[in-house]
């Protein structure tokens, strides 16, 4: 792939909502964070902040050094998946493309186990889940995951939709609406006294829900023009 530096790049806020969205998949983890915090040795509110303190760090850190070495090589001639811009013939990209395989049937387990989960209480609650029902349900997960990998081929896109559709949810709506539900019912149940501290973190909660909308919906809408209809950007 040929290198293109200032003809193609971040030249409007549309780029940066595109960004964005790719950046918010390196986060998705809160489904798994009560794994998390039970498996910790000694578990404790501190300790699981200093772990997510941590464990978001080295991620934004590794995220934005990856992505600045990507940029810095190929300019704004960089594709969705930046290992496609190596040629096959490139030992090092090849190694990497085994590694992310590697890693990527590794997830699998970890987001398998966070759908199942929320399946399980959606559609079977207070039932109780077979082990055959367990092997149809992950056989079934899999399938589906990989049949879409199969039929899309512009990871960049995968990337950025999934950021800003679950990217948004998880991040800032979903954690400010149970904030807000939560402290509702303890006030009126008296176990919470109604403050101005209080209200000025309910009101910021409303704010980022807002914000969360916002970036989801815009997100995905660039997404979807930045893969199938570049001609109207």
């Amino acid at each position: 792939c040929i290198p293109s530096f200032g003809l193609v790049g971040m030249r409007s806020p549309r780029s940066f909502l595109i960004l964005s969205s790719m950046a918010a998949t390196a986060f998705l983890v809160h489904m798994s964070g009560p794994e998390f915090y039970n498996t910790l040795r000694r578990p404790s509110l501190a300790r699981f902040g200093i772990l997510s303190g941590l464990g978001f760090g080295a991620v934004a850190s590794i995220s934005a050094y990856i992505m600045s070495v990507g940029f810095l090589t190929f300019g704004g001639a960089c594709r969705g998946m930046i290992l496609n811009n190596y040629s096959t013939l490139d030992g090092g990209a090849t190694l990497c493309r085994l590694l992310m395989g590697v890693s990527l049937l590794g997830s699998y387990a970890f987001l398998g186990q966070a759908m199942k989960k929320a399946y399980y209480r959606i559609f079977c609650r207070g039932q109780e889940v077979s082990d055959k029902m367990h092997i149809r349900t992950t056989r079934g997960f899999v399938g589906v995951l990989t049949g879409l990998a199969l039929l899309v081929e512009d990871a960049g896109f995968v990337v950025s939709v999934t950021g800003a559709v679950l990217g948004s949810a998880l991040i800032y709506i979903t954690p400010s609406y149970l904030f807000l539900k939560s402290t509702k019912r303890r006030v009126h149940n008296g176990s919470l006294e109604w403050t101005k501290m209080l209200k000025v973190e309910r009101w910021l909660n409303k704010v980022l829900i807002v914000l969360g909308v916002f970036l989801g919906l815009s997100g995905a809408y660039m997404s979807v023009l930045n893969s199938f209809f570049r001609h109207l950007l």
